[in-house]
């Protein structure tokens, strides 16, 4: 990082956004850190958020993210509609790879990155 923009809160892109970053509503509030960022190629979805002190994690829509820095993150949220949010429920997914017990052929298997 250049010497002269450390320390400095800087705009930065969906994709450079680290776990862990704090994460406030819009009055200011902490609201949790990101545990992640949820999207694909170029589009951005949302980014999951802990909350509070029982952790639980929150899908955060990509249109409530008002701000994006290299030190925070700012919803455009109040705590009670952040508090009104469903738990985030991570979707299962498959891919193709080799499934049988005794007769080896293609199929659906669980998990994208699991070897076959």
């Amino acid at each position: 990082m250049n010497d002269e923009n450390s320390g400095q809160e800087v705009p930065i892109a969906w994709t450079a956004i680290f776990q862990d970053t704090p994460v406030y509503l819009a009055d200011g509030t902490d609201a949790g850190v990101v545990d992640e960022v949820l999207g694909a190629e170029d589009i951005f979805h949302g980014m999951v958020v802990r909350t509070g002190p029982l952790a639980t994690d929150k899908m955060v829509p990509a249109e409530r993210v008002a701000t994006i820095t290299n030190q925070r993150i700012v919803i455009d949220m109040s705590a009670e509609e952040l508090r009104a949010l469903p738990p985030f429920q991570q979707e299962e997914t498959f891919r193709l790879g080799i499934v049988g017990l005794f007769r080896k052929h293609l199929g659906w298997v669980e998990g994208k990155d699991e070897p076959g």
